[in-house]
């Protein structure tokens, strides 16, 4: 009976869900075409695998995990063993050969509550290793990286077995009066490793990478270089995403003379992260004349444009191509990265 519950869960707090219910959420799948929240979720898989592996790696931290004034010691023993009994399956649920997939839902998560009446949640998963975790991309996409670190890492505490069973949310385990509270001081530890180590941070940011050619006639090079995004609304739909407008961002350049170089820049723009609203999707690819006029100050002038209507991202088969003479720049993007270090960019998604 319990392989037939499914269960649900929003930050702290979790319910009880049947499968009947799992029709109600079947909504409208996003998560593919390098969409932020996708990529960010994407990221804190990592930031969870990286945490579980060094504190399972490191004798030091079995003392220190779970360890908390909001515990009692048989609760703290009671949650660092479950740890440790469970911290290599949820590796190999994560990053096995066959890892649990996510799936990033447009419509609203509604189950059914303790009270019978309908409750609104961020993220579900069915008990045991079988089947997909779900979240709500408008919940998600408002949440710091240590918050959805703690949501995925809940949510995969229900998919692990010990002794033929899950843990569920609303049962008693051991000196524990429900498993959520067990599943969250588990969740809330390894959050603090994570924070302390510097394997989680505070803001989520995307960088796009393109593989890039260089030639002028006689002879050629390629480059990958990353492209920073940036938002330029709450809900991540539209953002610009460029290669050499700022000293952050990689460019491919040839040597013209001893002062000049000749160099790529190109600015994306996309109004609403890949949809079918396309008003205003643009890429604009420019080849630079940048001539340094001493004291580290350099004079710039465009001396090739071409300006596409669309965005290589959202077609990934789209080549970006711009000739002056000779010289012909070309470039294709490859991959979109997400991270929870930084508001600029570590999970690479290729396409």
């Amino acid at each position: 009976m319990k392989n037939q519950i499914l269960k649900i869960s929003c930050l702290v707090v979790a319910v009880m869900l049947s499968t009947g219910l799992q029709a109600q959420a079947s909504g409208t799948v996003v998560g593919n075409g390098g969409d932020p929240v996708f990529e960010f979720l994407r990221a804190t898989r990592e930031s969870m695998n990286a945490t579980i592996k060094f504190v399972l790696n490191q004798p030091e931290e079995k003392e220190k995990f779970c360890k908390s004034d909001r515990l009692s010691v048989e609760q703290s023993q009671f949650c660092r063993d479950f740890f440790f009994k469970i911290g290599q399956q949820i590796l190999i649920l994560s990053s096995g050969q066959k890892p649990t997939e996510f799936v990033l839902r447009e419509d609203p998560l509604y189950v059914q509550g303790p009270d019978g009446k309908p409750m609104y949640v961020a993220a579900r998963t069915s008990l045991g290793p079988d089947g997909s975790i779900e979240f709500h991309r408008d919940s998600l996409r408002t949440m710091a990286p240590v918050q959805v670190l703690f949501l995925i890492t809940h949510e995969f505490e229900h998919k692990t077995v010990i002794n033929g069973k899950s843990v569920t949310d609303n049962e008693q385990i051991g000196p524990f009066h429900s498993g959520r509270e067990l599943l969250d001081a588990v969740a809330t530890s390894l959050v603090s490793v994570a924070k302390r180590k510097g394997k989680i941070g505070s803001q989520f940011g995307i960088r796009d990478l393109f593989s890039c050619e260089a030639s002028n006639g006689s002879g050629q090079f390629g480059a990958q270089i990353a492209g920073s995004r940036l938002f330029q609304d709450g809900n991540l739909m539209t953002y610009e995403t460029s290669v050499g407008s700022n000293p952050m961002e990689g460019s491919i350049y040839f040597q013209e003379d001893f002062n000049t170089v000749l160099r790529l820049k190109f600015v994306i723009t996309e109004p609403n992260n890949c949809g079918n609203d396309y008003q205003g999707r643009k890429t604009i690819v420019e080849i630079i004349r940048s001539k340094s006029t001493g004291g580290g100050v350099r004079d710039e002038s465009v001396v090739s444009t071409v300006i596409f209507a669309d965005n290589p991202i959202c077609t990934s088969t789209q080549r970006m191509v711009v000739n002056y003479g000779e010289i012909r720049f070309a470039c294709q993007y490859f991959a979109s990265e997400g991270t929870t270090s930084s508001p600029f960019s570590v999970g690479l998604k290729k396409k």
